[in-house]
Parts: C-alpha cells; structure tokens; sequence
C-alpha cells in the first residue's frame, strides 16, 4: 500500500520598497504531490476456537436422568395483519419459543378483535408486531440418541438460524400503512391464546461445560427452543460424568452436545400480550 504525503509551498511576493504595503500584493500557493511508498507490515492473526482444549481422554458422560414436570416459558412473536375495522385477517409466526405453536398462534389471532392504527383520526389497516408470553410443562421427556463430541480446534460452532415463515398470498397482497405514517398502531383488546398439549420429538445442541469434579456447570444453547431451556438446564444439572484429562489430571473442558428428545408437552396458554413498536413487519421481505 502507498500513501500519498501532499506537500504545500507557500511563497510570499514582496513588492517594491514603495508598494509593500499594497492591499493588492498576495501570497499565492502552489500544490505539488508526491508518491512516496511506506510499506505496511502485513499482520497475520490465528484463527482458533476458543471452545477447545487439548486433552489426553475426552470425558464420558456415566449417568442422567430426564426431570419430569417442569414448569417452562417463552415469549412467542408473532406478525398480524389488522384491517381499518379492527378485525385480524390473519398472523405470521416469526419466533417461537416451544414446537407446536404455529397453528394455534393463527387460528387464535385471525377474527380477534384490535383497536386499528390511525393516522391522525382516520383508521387505516397496518401490520403490527405482538410478544406473546406461552407457559406450560414438560410433563416428561426421554433422549432417544446422544452425541458428545470435543469441538473443532479451528471452527466454532454455529447457533443454528430460524427459518423464517413466509405469509400466505392473501396476506402478501394486503394493503397496509407504513409505521412512519401512523399515529397510533393497532392494538389488541383482549387475546388469550390456547396450544393443545402434544408429544414431539426435538433436536437439541449445545455447548456444554464439564467441570474437574465431572459435573455440567453451564452451556451455550445452538439448536433449541428458548422456551424450553429450564427444562434442559434441570437435566444437564443431573449429569454425572467422567472428567477430561491430561496426563492423568482431571481437565475442564467444553464439548459439543447433540440429542434427539421425546417430550410430553402439557398444553400451552398466553400470559401476556404486548405490541412491539419498534419492529415492523414487511411481507414481501419474507
């Protein structure tokens, strides 16, 4: 890489004896540019992964059990389309925090009954974001399959994304308000949401610590329904587990979990409703 140093004369003309002090009579300026190379050290940083660590034996996990009847939560978001009448046309799932939602969450909003967005005085149909609270109970869960594995010394895992539903073409299609040209978002006169209790099976990773003494300690959730992580902190908390060592001595160690889960999963009401005002939602961006 070269820099560029611009390097400014400036040279004062004097007039005669007689005419110095002249107001006519200028300093002038000229502009010359020099290239003069600098070389610039090239700094080479190493890629590592700072969930690994070099051990002689990977732990092994000896023993778990599966709690039962745990109370969880989590906060499900959700697009709705509300005509200048008040009534909801239909929802868009965006975030949920437990499976099974996806059909309730849109069964229960589509007819419910809002207070519609204004512009000035004038009612105007408009998408508004809701956060809806979803409490329930793992009744009872079994693992199915388990991986342990030590992560990859030069690529840490990666939280999986989720993807994102697209809304039907009738929605799509829909004349809405920008937010920018609202007055007043539309918002829900009373909403009660019910999801039926179901059995699933989920797919669970996650970074998990394992302490000296062979206990796990904490974890990063990858792949998880954020509702449902009191139920996989109450069974992580049950492990016992063969520490990593090195040269015999017990090592701490992070290492990459991976499950499949039958769940038992009690039916599931809303709490809480509240509408989000600082995100919108755009259909065609879907």
């Amino acid at each position: 890489m070269k820099r560029i140093i611009i390097i400014v004369v400036a040279v004062s003309l004097a007039a005669t004896a007689a005419t110095a002090q002249s107001a006519s009579s200028r300093a002038w300026q000229q502009r010359l540019e020099v290239e003069i190379p600098l070389p610039i050290p090239m700094v080479e940083l190493e890629s590592i992964n700072p969930f690994t660590t070099n051990v002689d034996v990977p732990p092994v996990v000896l023993g778990s059990t599966a709690p039962r009847k745990v109370n969880v939560s989590g906060i499900a978001s959700v697009a709705a389309f509300i005509d200048a009448k008040g009534e909801c046309l239909g929802a868009v799932p965006l975030d949920l925090p437990m499976p099974g939602l996806t059909s309730s969450l849109v069964e229960e909003l589509t007819g419910s009954r809002f207070d519609a967005a204004t512009a000035g005085n004038v009612p105007q149909s408009s998408w508004v974001v809701l956060e809806i609270v979803m409490e329930g109970k793992v009744k009872e869960a079994v693992v199915v399959d388990q991986v342990l594995e030590m992560p990859d010394p030069e690529f840490p895992p990666i939280p999986s994304r989720p993807i994102a539903m697209r809304p039907p073409g009738n929605l799509r299609n829909l004349t809405a308000t920008p937010h920018d040209q609202l007055t007043n978002l539309a918002s829900p006169r009373r909403i009660r949401v019910r999801a039926p209790g179901r059995d699933d099976e989920i797919h669970l990773r996650a970074l998990v610590h394992i302490t000296v003494e062979g206990r796990c300690d904490r974890y990063v959730p990858l792949d998880l329904f954020d509702g449902l992580n009191p139920w996989v902190s109450a069974f992580l908390a049950t492990w016992r587990v063969q520490p990593a060592t090195v040269n015999g001595v017990a090592k701490a160690t992070w290492l990459v979990y991976s499950a499949r889960v039958q769940i038992k999963l009690s039916g599931l009401n809303s709490t809480t409703v509240r509408v989000v005002r600082d995100r919108e939602f755009h259909p065609d961006e879907q």
